[in-house]
């Protein structure tokens, strides 16, 4: 954090290349609210609509949030070894369907009214993003994590190695079962 104010002058002199910075931070804090650059705040959260060079950075990231967006489905599972100890995290990460970000959230929130589903939608109406939990996340673990999610196309398929195996291990409470190694 020492180096952050001669890392925003950088940002602020550049501010093409911070518009970027900024799209993937949002995209990344899109599919895990926990991945921000900077511990508690955004690098979003760090510049000043007010001030001329910031306000140059803040445009540079609306022009790159200009691009198709897709909707996410986003899985994680919080597993322990067979001594109790936390395991790295599996992670499935799979595009539904590629359209604009708020027609996205009306949708998102359109779906969990009509079917009476209580699911907590989170929605930012300046920028797009839109959130819907399906499973939150739990206090303790193990514990699995599912939420779909708005963010601009640039995110790949990926899926962990026997992360469906897992998933359908634990969420049937069979995952005393999992091999663990």
């Amino acid at each position: 954090m020492g180096s952050l104010p001669a890392h925003m002058e950088r940002m602020r002199s550049h501010p093409d290349i911070a518009g970027e910075v900024l799209r993937l931070e949002y995209t990344a804090m899109s599919l895990n609210p926990n991945a921000k650059l900077y511990g508690r705040k955004t690098l979003l959260e760090l510049f000043d609509p007010t001030r001329p060079r910031d306000r140059a950075c803040l445009e540079a990231f609306a022009r790159e949030l200009d691009m198709p967006w897709a909707l996410y489905h986003v899985r994680r599972l919080f597993l322990l070894s067979e001594d109790g100890r936390r395991r790295p995290v599996k992670r499935s990460t799979e595009r539904v369907d590629l359209g604009r970000p708020h027609q996205f959230a009306r949708r998102l929130m359109s779906i969990s009214e009509r079917h009476g589903v209580d699911v907590d939608v989170e929605h930012d109406p300046v920028f797009g993003r839109a959130r819907a939990w399906v499973r939150p996340r739990a206090e303790g673990w193990p514990m699995a994590e599912e939420l779909f999610a708005t963010a601009p196309a640039r995110v790949i398929n990926k899926q962990d190695k026997n992360f469906e195996k897992s998933w359908d291990a634990l969420l049937s409470g069979t995952a005393a079962q999992l091999p663990l190694a």
